[in-house]
């Protein structure tokens, strides 16, 4: 279940996307600020800092994000204010939801050992697309257990094409 605050500020950016009838734009500048915010963790603390103002932590999101539309420049800068930028990934991932709820895109989980590479993670979810006769989105997550290969979770639907699932079936058919 999701966090209830990180919903409602999901919420909010969603209405306001809708009334925009701006959906996918904002999905996409939320993404790209998302991957901005992963691969610079030391910017993400600069405005998650108390010890720096309000208003320099404004300033900072003005001259580093400018390129990013007003809306989406100004909801961070909510989440800034009202301290609530620790709670960022939960909120990002509850809108991406709610823009793929409403787009009907289905969502699902791709576990694998290491992170898989952008051009990989596009092949299998068209594969899956197809195969789902419908659009799916994959949220990569990394689980040793595998050994190798990927197991893929869609709507309580289980794709493993894991190693450690190849073993478990060779150890049962040895023993049969």
């Amino acid at each position: 279940m999701r966090d209830s605050v990180a919903l409602r500020y999901a919420e909010a950016l969603f209405i306001l996307a809708k009334e925009e009838k701006k959906i996918a734009f904002y999905q996409t500048q939320m993404k790209a600020l998302t991957k901005s915010l992963l691969l610079h963790p030391e910017l993400l603390h600069l405005l998650k800092s108390e010890f720096i103002s309000h208003e320099e932590r404004t300033k900072v999101v003005d001259k580093v994000y400018v390129a990013y539309p007003l809306t989406i420049r100004n909801f961070l800068k909510v989440l800034i204010q009202n301290h609530r930028l620790s709670q960022y990934q939960e909120i990002a991932q509850a809108f991406n939801s709610l823009c793929n709820e409403n787009n009907h895109v289905i969502e699902g989980i791709i576990y694998s050992t290491t992170p898989l590479e952008e051009k990989a993670l596009n092949e299998i979810q068209n594969a899956l697309s197809a195969k789902e006769k419908n659009a799916v989105e994959l949220i990569n997550r990394i689980d040793p257990s595998l050994i190798g290969g990927v197991k893929v979770v869609i709507n309580n639907h289980v794709y493993d094409y894991s190693i450690a699932s190849e073993l478990t079936a060779m150890r049962g058919a040895l023993k049969a």
